[in-house]
């Protein structure tokens, strides 16, 4: 009788710590990036943006929103800060003239590879702990579940 009961606490167990370690990983690189980049005006998810772009240059917002899964209204704040902020630049879509294409800057593309820096040392630290494999193990066993989290046709 003991058994379907252990099982049941070890499942609330894993579910209530999963969902904590995601949480606290994702404030956690957001307070280490928002202090790295206090210094440029960058708030909330600026650098995602700024980086989703120098990799799909010409993406409209709405692409960026679908793509990143961040809401419509955050991103056009955004971008419109990263505008005038000088990091990035919208030309009308020739096809449809009511989206905006969105390109880096050079001053946007000379900040991509500090970002990236940033990002790298944030990871770093946090994996200091792990070998390589337990590394290879855990982008693995987290690809597979963001593959499981996407809609299915």
């Amino acid at each position: 009788m003991g058994a379907p009961k252990e099982k049941n606490e070890k499942q609330e167990h894993f579910i209530r710590e999963f969902g904590r370690v995601l949480t606290f990983l994702t404030r956690s690189r957001k307070k280490f990036m928002g202090e790295c980049l206090r210094d440029y005006g960058f708030s909330g998810a600026m650098y995602m943006i700024l980086l989703h772009i120098d990799r799909h240059p010409g993406d409209s917002q709405d692409r960026i929103a679908s793509h990143m899964y961040i809401n419509k209204c955050n991103v056009a704040r955004h971008t419109k800060k990263l505008e005038s902020l000088g990091y990035l630049r919208r030309e009308t879509d020739q096809a449809d003239r009511r989206q905006n294409n969105l390109y880096l800057t050079e001053k946007g593309r000379a900040l991509v590879p500090e970002i990236r820096e940033y990002l790298g040392e944030w990871s770093r630290e946090i994996t200091a702990g792990l070998t390589e494999e337990e590394k290879t193990t855990l982008l693995s066993l987290l690809l597979k579940a963001k593959d499981q989290s996407l809609p299915h046709p």
